[in-house]
């Protein structure tokens, strides 16, 4: 059983390097500010979460316990929310996403606008 419990927090810890370096390599790939805060968001999240799940499952102490889940939904629910700020704050500075990029702008009433790479290619 104990080897059971082992190899289920192997898995834990190696699924969340997978996703950490999965969103480290995302924020040095992908072209803007918008699809790399996607990726680091998105992955960090779920890596830190498994990480995390892996502590709770190797830690003795009711005390230790509880401070891992705390920490659990602290990441859980900052982390997503710190993301969006960040791209609200990068769409009102006027940055634009990147080329080839079809938006939907929620912020103008629901009307559909495209890139101006768009906008120039239908133009010719």
């Amino acid at each position: 059983m104990e080897l059971i419990r082992e190899i289920f927090i192997a898995g834990l810890l190696l699924g969340g390097l997978f996703f950490l370096a999965v969103g480290a390599l995302g924020l040095i790939r992908l072209p803007d500010v918008f699809t790399r805060m996607h990726a680091t968001g998105k992955c960090d999240t779920l890596g830190a979460g498994m990480i995390l799940a892996a502590m709770f499952l190797l830690v003795p102490g009711l005390t230790d316990k509880v401070k891992i889940a705390l920490m659990g939904f602290l990441i859980a629910t900052i982390n997503p929310v710190m993301a969006h700020l960040i791209a609200l704050v990068t769409y009102n500075r006027g940055q634009p996403p990147a080329k080839g990029t079809w938006t939907l702008d929620y912020y103008d009433y629901g009307k559909e606008s495209r890139s101006e790479d768009h906008l120039e290619e239908e133009a010719d």
